[in-house]
């Protein structure tokens, strides 16, 4: 049976990504440029970019020998900021613009309430930097349950990392309302993510099977897993290599959608193995 594929119309870099990349390897032209940490949550990117002498580096206090570094896509928190400062070297700053507005968000709420309310991922170098703005006003949760078990309190306001997903924000939003006599509310939901969100919800209802191509440690894919899995059959992998032929047998439609750190070079590449899987089953029937 030959299978159809559905491919999402945004399987490639989201521009905050693109922008960064597109940075490094104009810097990396002139002279040799370190990140802070990996550049995006794409391993397979990342190992590219070596080759072109883009390193990353994981500790501040580790660096020495290197002049010029860039901040990645997630940005970085102000204490990281002020330590790259005291070394005396050449930042470049590549933070996605979404990010560096949440950034401003946040201290623009600590200056008017009495606590900033964070929703993403705790461990995210985004929701970090976030944190770090917050003036010692910040309290990150993630999910409905940690909502509810807040105490009340008088006033909030509330962001979101960029990448969450938009039903488990308003989901958020709701238990907090019920918490506080004044809650300010800023969804900062990257529109680009709900684009990817939404088109993975109407691809996953026409599909037999969802395939989420994206890097192990990236958010926001593991939130596109996550959607895909309420609705159908649904694997996250983050090359071609990972896709084991049996998940395809009696499929009809098989759906991908990538997270945004990656690139279309893959996405050819997975559909070149899906088409080699038709192919296989042509000369079967034939046979």
């Amino acid at each position: 049976m030959k299978i159809n594929i559905i491919k999402s119309e945004y399987c490639d870099f989201c521009s905050g990504v693109k922008r960064s990349v597109n940075i490094a390897r104009d810097s990396s032209k002139t002279e040799k440029v370190h990140t802070l940490g990996p550049i995006i949550h794409n391993p397979q990117v990342v190992d590219e970019l070596k080759s072109a002498g883009i390193i990353p580096v994981d500790d501040i206090e580790k660096i020495s020998g290197i002049r010029t570094i860039l901040i990645r896509s997630h940005g970085i928190t102000l204490e990281q900021e002020s330590r790259l400062k005291e070394k005396g070297l050449n930042v470049i700053d590549a933070t996605c613009p979404k990010v560096k507005k949440t950034h401003k968000i946040a201290r623009d709420i600590s200056d008017r309430h009495g606590m900033v309310i964070i929703i993403g991922a705790k461990s995210h170098p985004e929701v970090k930097g976030i944190l770090s703005r917050a003036k010692e006003k910040g309290v990150v949760i993630s999910s409905p349950e940690e909502a509810a078990l807040m105490e009340d309190f008088e006033d909030a306001g509330v962001l979101v990392q960029t990448t969450f997903r938009s039903e488990k924000f308003f989901e958020i939003i709701n238990v907090l309302a019920r918490k506080s006599k004044v809650l300010e509310i800023y969804n900062t939901i990257c529109e680009e993510t709900v684009l990817r969100q939404n088109e993975l919800k109407s691809i996953a209802g026409r599909v037999d099977l969802l395939i989420i191509v994206g890097g192990k440690n990236s958010s926001n894919t593991k939130r596109l897993y996550e959607l895909g899995s309420e609705i159908v059959e649904t694997y996250h992998i983050e090359v071609p290599e990972d896709i084991n032929y049996s998940w395809l047998a009696d499929r009809e439609k098989v759906g991908i959608v990538s997270g945004a750190s990656t690139p279309k070079s893959i996405i050819k590449k997975i559909e070149e193995k899906l088409e080699l899987y038709n192919k296989k089953n042509l000369k079967k029937e034939v046979a």
